[in-house]
Order: structure tokens, then sequence, then C-alpha cells
């Protein structure tokens, strides 16, 4: 028993490190995809029937669609940072700060890129994923 359970402890470590890789890198592909687009829109992503069959107020979905980027800014640099430190990646070298300022030069280049494109660069935007990042960071630094 004794030689499974250290089989076990051996997995582990290795298929989170894995499968955050591969989270990281679907996650990756989906914002570079919304970033390079010239406009996005997220009202053809909503379930309008479900949400109506909830009962949920017509208004209040129009402003769920309005504010959806506030959160998914937010959540994107969150998760994007948990995912990297995740990794175990050697340029992070199990460093949570490390994580965070990867996050960052990503949230600045994403502006940029979008500035360059024509689609305008929001501060808000910015602060907001940078803010994500930064919660993440305090979570694993909390932990270690």
């Amino acid at each position: 028993m004794n030689q499974s359970n250290d089989e076990l402890n051996k997995f582990y470590p290795q298929a989170l490190k894995w499968g955050c890789r591969g989270l990281f890198l679907l996650l990756a592909s989906i914002m570079t995809y919304v970033v390079t687009r010239e406009s996005y829109n997220f009202s053809h992503w909503v379930p309008h029937s479900l949400l109506r069959g909830l009962e949920i107020p017509y208004q209040a979905i129009l402003w769920g669609e309005r504010n959806a980027d506030v959160f998914l800014h937010f959540t994107g640099g969150l998760v994007l940072t948990l995912l990297i430190y995740g990794s175990r990646l050697a340029l992070i070298d199990n460093r949570p700060a490390r994580s965070f300022i990867l996050v960052m030069i990503v949230c600045i280049s994403a502006e940029i890129f979008q500035f360059a494109i024509g689609r305008g660069m929001q501060w808000g935007d910015l602060l907001l994923g940078i803010l994500g990042s930064f919660m993440a960071y305090l979570a694993i630094n909390k932990k270690n």
C-alpha cells in the first residue's frame, strides 16, 4: 500500500502541472483571439432564453452584457496568474512575483496591441487585469 501512495504522491504534482499548462494554453489562445479582433461582442454568447426562463429581467441581462468586460478582465488576470504559477514553468522558477510580473506585461501588451489595431486603449481594462493578477499573487503568497 505504501508503494501505491508513493506513486500517487509523484503523480498528482505532475498531473497538476500539466493540467495547468494545458488550461493555460487554452486560455491564452482564447484571449489572443479576442484581443486580435477589431471588435467583439459577447451578446451572442449569452443564453437569453435561459435567463428569461429564470425570470431575470431583460434590463439586468442587458446590464450584464455591457459590463461583462469588467468581469472578464479581472478574472482573466486572476486565472492567468494562477495557471502560470501552477504550470511550474522554468521562467517563473516557482516565484509568485514572477507570475504577477509576466501577467502585468501581458496585460500592458494586449492594451497596446488593441490601440495599434484601432480599438483604443482602455485604462480600466488594464487596471482590472492587473488587479486580478495582484489578487492571485496575494493568494499564492499567503499559501506559501
